[in-house]
């Protein structure tokens, strides 16, 4: 029987995130602060810096070709390419509590606590806290979207918050519920555009005749005016970045450096000229990802790989619980289940059509597979075979399964050592940091195409009063320009073994007199 209190929505959403927050916060004391080692979480540390600054974008680089990383832009402005929802929750933590990690688990407790409220405007209170705390254990200390800056959480509390918006306004027609729904695609604009506009799109789609049933003139003024707002500071964004207000900054770098296009049946684009060539062994025609856009091969085969790669991102870390709810399919006559099933097989589809394929394209179909399960719950929880009850048992295994998954893959990637080099790059920052001068570090790699997926040379957003500065090696005759430029600094040259990948530190050799 649920404890009375529990049947209060509020009461255990807050509940659910007080005791995941405070599991979380005992595995940091251990732990620590994990460094960011991805291209994408340097861009988006980036975002967060920027915002933290009380800015938009940063002013134009001097000397931006020796700052040209993946995923930044350097022109018209030096920003971050990607949208501002998951640098704006790392930038919250940033300010509050002096690191943009603490920004992580404010969007992970943000998303448990709108996946509980959502859950308890569609399903009884039992299944919902069933199903809420599955998601509590899924987002252990080692899945990376609770280890890493790369996101995820945010986009799917954009999910959630949509079908909460509208499971309140179809059970009490409440301005409430327009004002989340509004909220839920900004959140999903900001983080997911694309995936976030399919998922929407869809869920309109199949509620459409539900809603028009009960329209309500005030809820609509509500939704559309917050959606309005929410697009004019996008707009604003935009033009602050890319000089149009409807242009995004990640249409403007793809324009700028990307060969390899978004979706897989769009042909390559003519390579650009990189000033800085180690990003044409990222983006460049023979660089790694139009590698992977030629191993998808014909359509036929593109198809097949990116249905592969789509349902396994889709179902990676819930897994084992989605595959009982369709082995038992015990709620497949329920309407909302099948609502949420043909919203996800859409989704699915969708995510087909793009090149590249991560867990967290997913993340905002998370509420629509989360609600789909606690129906399945609900239904399944009184299932009999014969005499036996084995519902409880099946509907238990459901919600332990995801966190078994998780912790065997997170074991794993703990053996493969994932991530030791941006330690070591946080060591020598820490260290240098301690001189009585700043510091430049000039990187050279043995090839312009070693290790393309280590980068160093990433920055905050005030690149010229950080106490180390790590630039690209463009060689002695444009490196002048560069040490011109910060003559107060301690000129560094780092160094990799080509073998080991050890990084090697040492004074910069003096330049030759120039004639």
């Amino acid at each position: 029987m649920t404890i009375k209190w529990l049947k209060s929505p509020l009461s255990a959403a807050l509940l659910l995130v007080l005791l995941w927050t405070v599991y979380r916060l005992v595995c940091l004391r251990y732990t620590g602060i994990p460094q960011p080692v991805e291209h994408d979480e340097f861009s988006y540390l980036l975002g967060a810096d920027t915002f933290a600054h009380g800015r938009l974008a940063n002013p134009p680089l001097t000397l931006g070709k020796f700052f040209e990383s993946p995923h930044i832009l350097v022109r018209p402005v030096y920003a971050s390419k990607y949208p501002p929802g998951q640098a704006l929750f790392l930038a919250l933590g940033q300010v509050l509590f002096g690191s943009a990690f603490y920004g992580v688990l404010i969007g992970n407790a943000f998303m448990l606590f709108t996946f509980c409220l959502m859950l308890f405007a569609w399903v009884p209170a039992r299944s919902a806290l069933l199903v809420s705390a599955m998601f509590g254990l899924t987002l252990s200390r080692t899945m990376y979207w609770t280890n890493s800056y790369w996101g995820g959480s945010v986009a799917a509390s954009g999910g959630a918050l949509v079908l909460l918006g509208i499971g309140i306004y179809r059970s009490k027609q409440s301005a409430l519920g327009g004002f989340l729904f509004a909220v839920g695609i900004m959140l999903l604009f900001w983080t997911r555009p694309y995936e976030g506009g399919i998922f929407t799109l869809v869920v309109l789609i199949v509620f459409a005749k539900e809603l028009w049933r009960k329209p309500r003139t005030r809820v609509l003024v509500i939704s559309i005016s917050a959606f309005t707002i929410g697009m004019a500071w996008t707009c604003y964004y935009n033009q602050v970045i890319t000089g149009s207000p409807f242009r995004l900054p990640y249409f403007l770098y793809d324009r700028q450096y990307n060969v390899t296009p978004v979706f897989w049946f769009q042909p390559l684009r003519p390579q650009p000229t990189y000033s800085q060539p180690r990003l044409g062994a990222q983006h460049g025609t023979n660089g790694w990802e139009s590698s992977q856009y030629h191993k998808l091969g014909p359509w036929y085969q593109s198809v097949q790989i990116s249905l592969i790669r789509s349902l396994s991102s889709m179902v990676l870390t819930l897994g084992p619980a989605l595959l009982l709810i369709l082995v038992v399919p015990v709620a497949r006559r329920d309407p909302l289940y099948r609502k949420m099933a043909i919203v996800n097989a859409v989704f699915l589809l969708a995510l087909t059509a793009e090149t590249f394929h991560t867990q967290h394209y997913a993340a905002p179909a998370w509420a629509a597979l989360g609600l789909m399960i606690a129906v399945w719950a609900e239904r399944a929880r009184t299932l009999r075979i014969g005499n036996l009850q084995v519902g409880v048992a099946l509907v238990l295994l459901a919600i332990v399964s995801p966190a078994i998954v998780v912790s065997s893959m997170s074991e794993t990637l703990d053996m493969n050592s994932w991530g030791k080099w941006s330690e070591r790059r946080a060591a020598l920052i820490e260290t240098l940091s301690r001189k009585n001068r700043g510091q430049l570090v000039i990187v050279h790699y043995p090839s312009s195409d070693w290790r393309v997926e280590k980068e160093w040379v990433y920055n905050s957003a005030d690149i010229d009063h950080q106490r180390v500065i790590f630039a690209h090696d463009l060689g002695m005759e444009q490196n002048r320009a560069l040490l011109d430029y910060y003559p107060d600094r301690t000129a560094l040259l780092l160094t990799f073994d080509s073998a080991s990948g050890q990084e090697k530190i040492e004074p910069y050799p003096a330049l030759p007199l120039q004639r």
